[in-house]
Formats: C-alpha cells, structure tokens, sequence
C-alpha cells in the first residue's frame, strides 16, 4: 500500500526537509511560467499535504539540464516526487488507454558530482483520482555535502515524442548509515539484451547508468549481449558489426548508430562493460543472441552479411522440407561461427564466461537433413513418423546440439590457459527437464558431462500448449535442481519480479526452499518502486519483510489546485473539456 504524505513534511525539520519550489533552479532562463518550446514549464499548484511550483518538460521538448541545489544534510534518502496523474498528449490514444501504463512519464536524474544520468520511473496509479495527486518515488541514499540534483528530460531519439519529464517536489530524509550489500547476498543475476527501446550503449555514461544501480544491490553477475548470431555490437573480426545507418523506422535503426557513436570516441562498448561492470563488483558474461526474420519480414539488425541472411541452406526446415528461419546448430559451419565468436570476446575482453540466451529463437534443430540423418542412425526409420513430441526426437535433436557445448567448452579452455583463467558457460533455456529435450536440450547429459556451469530455467513461451506450464516454477526448477545435484551445475530460475513486484519476496522463497543457487528476477528497472523490491531479494531472511516495507520507497502526495485552477472532474479542470 502506498502512503499519504504527511501535511508537515512542507517544511525543513531535524528529521527531513521538503523542496518545492523551483524557482530558483538553474539556468534561470531555462524556466518559463509559460510553456516554451525547449523550456522548463513552471506550474503551481496547492494543497493541504503540499504546495509549490513543480517543473514540467512536455513530449518533443529538449530543455537545458537543470540544476537544484540541496543542503548539507550529510547521508540522506533521496525521495523524488513525480506528478504522474497528468493527462498524457492525445495522440498517445492511438497506441494506448490512459491509466495502463507511467512509463511516458521519466525523469533522468544526477547529483552534480556524478557523471551520468539515472532514470526514476514512478507508478501510476489509476485507482487515485485523476490529476490530483504526486507519485513520491525513492531515489537512493547519498552523503549530501552541497552537491545540486540535476534533472533532465530522456534525450534520446525513441523518448523524445513519446515520454515527458516532471518534478514536483524533493524530499530528503536523514539516515544514521548506508544500506549493507554483503558479499553473501549477491545471488540476483540480469540480463542485458542490448536492445534498450531501440537504442544502444553511445557513450560510457550509458553504460554507468545501466550498470551503476547493481552496484548497491544483491546483482552479483550480469550477462551483456555482445552479438546476436554474427551480427556483433563490438569491432569483431570473425562477425559483422552493426552497421552505422540502417533505414529510418526500421525498428530499432538507432542502435548501430550509437554503437559506432561511442566507437568514433574511442571506446569500445563490450570492453567498457566489462571495465564498468568489474568496477561495480560485477561478473560479467558475453551473452549470444540467436535473430530471426520480424515481419512483415525484415531483418534489422542483422548485418546483411550475416550467416543468416547469406546461408539460407543453413536454416532449419520443416517435416515438409519448407525453410524455417533460424540456423540450424545441427551444421558444423554454424556452431563454428558461434565457437569462433566466443573465443574471439575471451580471447579480446576480460569477460568472466559466455552465455547462451536459448529460451527464445526456437527451434535449434528441427527437420533439416543433419537431423532426419542422426535420427535414422540412432532408431533405423523416418522421424517424420512420430509425433513431434515423442522423446526420440527429442533424444536425437540433442545429439545434433549437444556437439555445440562440448566444442564451445574445449576453445574455451584452450583461451583459457593461454590466459590463465577459466571461462565459465551459462545458458538459459526452458523451464523444465522434458521441456528442455523438447528442444534438443539433454539437461540431464549436459549436466553429468559438465558442459554448462550455471543453468537458467526460463519461460517457455513458444512451446506448444499440451507441452504443460510454460513458466518456471519452485516445483520444477527442484526435480532440475535434484537432477544436477553433485555434478557441479548450479541453477538460478528466471521469474520477472518487476511484473509482480507484490509476490515477489513469496516466490522468491519458495524458488529458495527448491534449493537454487540465485535468482535472475527479470530486466532491472531502476528507480522504481518495483526496483526497491528486486534489489533486495537476495537478503532471503529479509525476504518475509519487504511487502510490508513499500511506504519506504513510495508515497501518494494529494493536492487540490494547479495553475490556480480548482482540480475537479465535475466542476472544475476536466481533460479536453
């Protein structure tokens, strides 16, 4: 439940202070009372609880940043309040229905001694009268010494017509000491697919205000994509890298235009991550991203040079001999190109393993000659008798994938030594044992050959429905977690704790109680109250308290007036009369 702001918290005490008036926020000539196009909008509003001039930079607006000074309060929670319940421009009713969704209000936030931005997202909250009300969001705790909070509009192309900016007030709150991350705690793993809204990494403070949130928190490790199949985003020599221009509206074109943004500065986006990352007491693996047609079909962002688009011999196919798109690992040229890919970003990066994104891009290996021949030679018929859900297949699409792991674990090692480290191999994939070899996936061989030495149990989403539950679960990441008992493969189920922030610390619980070595609780997003949760659910003996603790990182602040003018749905402001 979220909380009422308390009426004396408009005022400076011993216990918090409140700034809402923006009035003085720099440069001056920024600001306007009017709105401006590429101007700070200053709107006052009244309330019981509250009062002030809050700051408003609409859709398609680009302000200057502006800057807040605050007080030497010393270590401070950083509380930020954002008026969420404004109407959304009207053109937003063609792509969605008002109250589903904040995520067109974001704030980019930053004290003056930090190099980059952070984004704050509140929640919505629909069940609250419209317009009246602020969503106070917990920002994180600082030492303040007379640092200024500068805020900012998002900047980027794919934001800038479809998301606006406001700050309503700040509140800071005294705390006697930091929040601990212990070593222990850190079992939340994330993955990063690279594909931010469109966008990529430009600049290495994109990757600070990605990566700099996991820092104070239970994140231990993080898997970064660094090519999806051959397409690459990293100079490689062995794949393609994205390409610097693609055709506008081609979703997402904008991200080989930032990749080669940052690499024109001189950095190289996979090595800042891993410097980044490391710095941040992060593990960071190189992560695999198979890519297949999007319709109505394109291919952005694979490089036209790609395997994918130059080999269609390669792709898997039907019972019918019909192409289907995707490389077949069944091929020792395509597993070559993927072995050769990872030898290339451990031989080049200090990245601590690779991992294998499998729970999507299905099938690996289906109909295609290499299979239907494996198939012959294990059983002695047509596989195309069977029913694609009978073990068999199963049993022989993994003896065409299986190969895939066991020459990936020997380059590895062969890196390796020559670097004197080893390289550890994680994949996600389906959500279950039978699952799994559904797709050539033998789990139980993989584990007793030592192949892989983390396991992602993941949602099944394009699994047929008579398959069974789709989603992992406690129940069968245990009958995972029994099976790889003793062979040294550690397992850590997926579940996005973002979408169901509320179960989270309960399912969180019982996927502990089933025995799992950590939790990959889905995409971070940080700084939402959701996040507040997500962070910590490593700290497993604190896990029954969090649901309890939302008032902490989120508060309701209600007001009756803005722009002088009485908010009231029946008589007084309404939305386009």
């Amino acid at each position: 439940m979220t909380q009422t702001l308390n009426p004396t918290l408009v005022r400076s005490t011993r216990s918090e202070h409140l700034i809402t008036d923006f009035t003085t926020a720099l440069p001056a000539d920024a600001v306007s009372a009017t709105p401006v196009q590429d101007k700070w909008a200053l709107i006052p509003y009244e309330g019981k609880a509250i009062s002030g001039k809050m700051l408003w930079s609409p859709a398609q607006n680009n302000p200057p940043d502006l800057t807040i000074p605050l007080p030497k309060f010393g270590l401070c929670k950083i509380h930020v309040g954002i008026y969420v319940s404004g109407t959304w421009p009207w053109y937003f009713n063609l792509i969605g229905v008002y109250g589903q969704k904040s995520s067109w209000v974001r704030l980019h936030v930053k004290t003056s001694d930090q190099d980059f931005f952070e984004e704050v997202q509140p929640n919505n909250h629909p069940e609250e009268e419209r317009l009246g009300y602020i969503t106070e969001t917990y920002y994180k705790t600082l030492d303040l010494q007379g640092q200024s909070l500068v805020v900012a509009p998002p900047r980027k192309a794919a934001y800038q017509g479809l998301t606006c900016a406001f700050l309503a007030h700040i509140r800071l709150e005294p705390v006697e000491q930091p929040e601990a991350w212990p070593v222990a705690t850190k079992k939340l793993h994330a993955y990063f697919d690279s594909n931010f809204f469109g966008h990529y990494v430009s600049s290495e403070a994109d990757v600070r205000s990605m990566l700099a949130p996991l820092k104070d928190s239970d994140y231990g490790t993080i898997f970064w994509t660094a090519c999806r199949e051959d397409s690459c985003y990293y100079p490689s020599k062995v794949g393609n890298p994205l390409p610097p221009t693609s055709m506008k509206g081609v979703y997402p074109y904008w991200m080989g235009e930032d990749m080669h943004k940052m690499l024109a500065a001189g950095k190289d986006p996979l090595k800042v991550v891993c410097d980044v990352g490391h710095e941040y007491g992060l593990k960071v693996f190189a992560s695999y991203r198979r890519m297949t047609c999007r319709m109505p079909p394109f291919v952005f962002p694979l490089h036209p040079d790609a395997m994918f688009m130059t080999r269609h011999d390669l792709w898997c196919a039907d019972p019918q001999g019909n192409p289907v798109p995707h490389l077949s690992i069944a091929y020792p040229e395509v597993r070559k190109r993927m072995v050769d890919l990872f030898v290339e970003q451990a031989t080049n990066y200090d990245i601590d393993g690779v991992h294998l994104y499998f729970s999507r891009s299905v099938p690996f290996v289906y109909y295609e000659r290499p299979f239907l021949e494996m198939f012959q030679s294990l059983y002695g018929f047509d596989a195309r008798t069977l029913p694609e859900s009978d073990e068999r297949i199963g049993k022989a699409r993994a003896a065409c994938f299986s190969p895939l792991l066991r020459e990936m674990r020997q380059a590895l090692d062969a890196v390796g030594q020559q670097r004197g480290k080893r390289f550890e191999i994680a994949m996600h994939a389906q959500n279950s044992i039978r699952n799994c070899l559904y797709y050539g996936i033998d789990l139980v061989q993989i584990a007793q050959e030592k192949l892989l030495d983390t396991y992602y149990p993941d949602m099944s989403a394009f699994l047929p429905d008579e398959m069974g539950p789709k989603n992992p679960t406690p129940e069968l990441t245990a009958e995972i977690v029994k099976m790889a008992k003793g062979t040294g493969m550690k397992i850590v189920p997926f579940f996005p704790v973002n979408k169901a922030f509320a179960t989270g610390p309960a399912l969180s619980e019982q996927f502990y109680a089933a025995g799992v070595d950590g939790l990959d609780p889905g995409h971070p997003t940080p700084y939402s109250p959701s996040w507040q949760v997500q962070r910590r659910l490593g700290h497993r003996a604190d896990l029954a308290s969090l649901a309890t603790r939302s008032s902490e990182w989120e508060r309701i602040v209600r007001f009756e007036k803005v722009a002088g003018m009485t908010i009231d749905l029946h008589t007084g402001v309404t939305t386009c009369g």
